[in-house]
Formats: structure tokens, C-alpha cells, sequence
């Protein structure tokens, strides 16, 4: 089974640029074309899929996200709002009955794998949050199907921890040593998390926390938060998790546009 993230995205609306200078749209409608040529089973954005969370900029995302040929998952970011990502994305896979702020969690189980989906937003803040609902959901989807536990991989906007950015560090998780807990009791294979605008993995609770790079500019990870700060225009990536019963979570990164070649490893002419 082939997992493909994307995250990060700050699409904007029509006829702007992000912060003046970026097509966000535009990567994002090439990460669509890269993730179709990839054999994706299903995609997972991790949020901030727009940038000031309007109506107009999330259908902008919602229709070329409507291009991919896998099914989409998606876990708001603190730039995106609740409400709009339900109205635009009705077959994400949300939990049931909810409505207007109500939280955007999921769980998508296939091939002996359980695939989860984790809101931590704080509508209206920039940091991210374990509250008492969401520990509650987190506790049970990692026990899996019936409490019989099993493999996960979990998704969030928010790493559930300091990075090592001392620029995003400075909006810390709210509720880190309870989320730590309960990932120490139930480890999932990894937690897949954006927000941080930088390609960072850490190990904790005896799982790997690890930051997908964005779609949009990147944060120097130097970056601290007493002194000018500037974005970076590398290039944008996704992150790929095949999953395999016997092999088990194998995990890269790759580009959205492609490099140059391949190339031949000796003139084909040479004889």
C-alpha cells in the first residue's frame, strides 16, 4: 500500500501570489500531476492547505485537489477552517454527525495497517493542542479495531513536540507530555506531521515524529524568533510510505518537479 503526504500547501485566491512572490496553487497543481504518476492508494494533506482559511482560496485547493485519482484524506491547519474544509471535501472521510468547529478526525484501515488522522488545532491560534476530546480519539484509534491494537501511522498538522526550530518552537504543543504518554503506550509506526516548513524527523515515545517538507517557501531551521525572519525557495517535496506486511513502513522523500536525466551509466555508443 502506497501513502503519499503532502502538506503545507497556503493556497491563496485567484490572481495573488503567497506573500507577493509564490504560485502556491500552481506547486500544488504539480504535486497533483507528480502524486498521479506515483501509484498513490491514498493522500493525506496535513494542513495549512490554504493560507488565510477563506472561502474562496479552499475551493480554489478543493479543485485541483479534485484531479488526484487516489482518495484524499486531510487534518486542518491552523490557516484553514473547520468548517469550510467539511463543506468542500465531503468524501475526506470525517468522523460522522459533525458540524461547523466540530473536530476533523478520522481512521482509514486497510491492508492490516490503521491509518489515522489527528486534529490539533486551536481555532484562531498558531500552536497546536491535545485536548481532552482529542486524547480521548487518540487513545482509541491507536488501540486499532476492537482494542486488538496492531500497526498505525498517525497524521497531524502540529508536531506533538519541540522540533529543534527555534523559530516554530516558540509556539509550543499544548498538552506535549500527555500526547507523549499516550504514544508510549501504543507507539505507531511514525507520526506524519507538517507546520514547521522544513524536511525535520526526531525520535519520541518510541516512535520517529517527522515533518514533511512543504509545499510552499521552507523556514531556515535556524531561524530564531528574536531576530528578522526570511522564507526559502527550495525546492517543494512530498513524503512516500509504502506499506508492506513483511517489509513493513519504508519512507522517503522526493521532489515535486523532476530532476534532470536519467542518465545512462556508460555511453550506450561505446560498444
Amino acid at each position: 500500500m502506497r501513502i503519499i503526504q503532502v502538506t503545507d500547501s497556503h493556497v491563496v485566491p485567484e490572481g495573488r501570489l503567497w506573500k507577493q512572490r509564490v504560485d502556491t496553487a500552481a506547486t500544488l497543481a504539480r504535486a497533483v500531476s507528480r502524486i498521479n504518476t506515483l501509484g498513490a492508494d491514498l493522500v493525506v494533506h496535513t494542513g495549512d492547505l490554504c493560507d488565510g482559511g477563506d472561502a474562496a482560496s479552499t475551493a480554489r485547493a478543493a479543485t485541483i485537489l479534485a484531479g488526484l485519482r487516489a482518495p484524499l484524506r486531510l487534518v486542518p491547519g491552523n490557516h484553514d477552517r473547520r468548517a469550510l474544509l467539511r463543506a468542500h471535501f465531503p468524501g475526506a472521510g470525517f468522523a460522522a454527525g459533525g458540524a461547523g468547529e466540530a473536530r476533523l478526525d478520522w481512521t482509514h484501515d486497510a491492508e492490516g495497517l490503521r491509518i489515522i488522522g489527528l486534529d490539533t488545532i486551536i481555532p484562531g491560534a498558531t500552536g497546536g493542542r491535545l485536548d481532552d476530546d482529542g486524547a480521548a480519539f487518540l487513545e482509541g484509534a491507536l488501540a486499532g479495531p476492537g482494542g486488538a491494537g496492531g500497526p498505525s501511522l498517525l497524521f497531524c498538522h502540529h508536531p506533538p513536540c519541540a522540533m529543534g526550530l527555534p523559530f516554530m518552537d516558540a509556539w509550543p504543543f499544548e498538552g506535549a507530555a500527555r500526547a507523549e504518554a499516550i504514544l508510549s503506550a501504543a507507539p505507531p509506526l511514525r507520526v506524519a506531521c507538517g507546520h514547521v516548513h522544513a524536511d525535520v524527523d526526531r525520535t519520541l515515545a518510541g516512535t520517529v515524529i517527522g515533518a514533511c517538507p512543504p509545499l510552499s517557501p521552507q523556514i531556515p531551521h535556524d531561524a530564531a524568533p528574536d531576530r528578522a525572519l526570511g522564507f526559502l525557495l527550495e525546492a517543494p517535496a512530498l513524503r512516500i510510505f509504502d506499506w508492506d506486511a513483511d517489509l513493513g513502513l519504508r519512507v522517503r522523500t522526493m521532489p515535486v518537479d523532476h530532476g534532470p536525466g536519467p542518465f545512462f551509466w556508460f555511453d550506450p555508443t561505446a560498444g
